[in-house]
């Protein structure tokens, strides 16, 4: 018998609030890394302009001073344009639902199925008298084996987070951020959740 989830709760997470988290997590976690990568280039470009400074004749000074700064300029820009990408892609998808399952050991994750539109009723086809109906090509079996049959609708299945040491989480002002290590966040908006239910996370959590 599978176990009952304690808590379990639908949410949604508007596309600015993700837009904070994402430059939230870029701070916490790209931003110190580029920082280090660029003190180290910054280092490299020194010693090679007090080499340039000593003997400007050598071009391979020139070249690695050059490549240093433009690295660095480079690993801030696509952090930066990440970001805006981001934005647009997420247009998309700003108006959908998730659901939270949080059990002992794990949390699940799934976005909730919107119901297809409903589509207008077609019109009915006049009927064609039998001297002008086209003739049937093939042998006749079109009608029952189409060539391309519709392929049904299969249902996303949720994403499933075990509390181990591959996870971290974090709390912020307005939502719990849910990090797989070097692969993605996932947050959880506390606006959607009553105070119990938020005490019930951070347990869960150990936050």
């Amino acid at each position: 018998m599978s176990e009952k989830p304690a808590l379990v709760r639908a949410y949604h997470i508007p596309l600015d609030m993700f837009m904070d988290a994402f430059r939230s997590f870029q701070k916490k976690y790209v931003y110190p890394q580029n920082t280090v990568l660029s003190l180290i280039l910054l280092a490299v470009a020194g010693v090679y302009v007090r080499a340039v400074i000593k003997d400007n004749s050598k071009t391979l000074f020139y070249l690695i001073i050059v490549f240093c700064i433009a690295f660095i300029l480079s690993i801030w820009y696509k952090t930066l344009k990440l970001r805006r990408s981001l934005r647009d892609a997420l247009k998309e998808i700003e108006n959908d639902t998730y659901e939270a399952a949080l059990y002992s050991d794990k949390i699940t994750i799934r976005t909730e199925e919107t119901a297809a539109p409903a589509e207008a009723p077609e019109e009915p086809e006049q009927e064609v008298p039998a001297a002008e109906q086209p003739a049937e090509e093939g042998d006749g079996f079109q009608p029952i084996f189409p060539e391309k049959p519709a392929e049904p609708v299969q249902s996303i299945p949720p994403t499933e987070i075990y509390f181990d040491d591959h996870v971290k989480f974090h709390e912020f002002t307005e939502f719990f951020m849910i990090y797989l290590v070097k692969r993605n966040f996932y947050l959880l908006p506390k606006k959607d959740f009553s105070e119990e239910e938020q005490m019930q996370l951070r347990k869960a959590f150990k936050l």
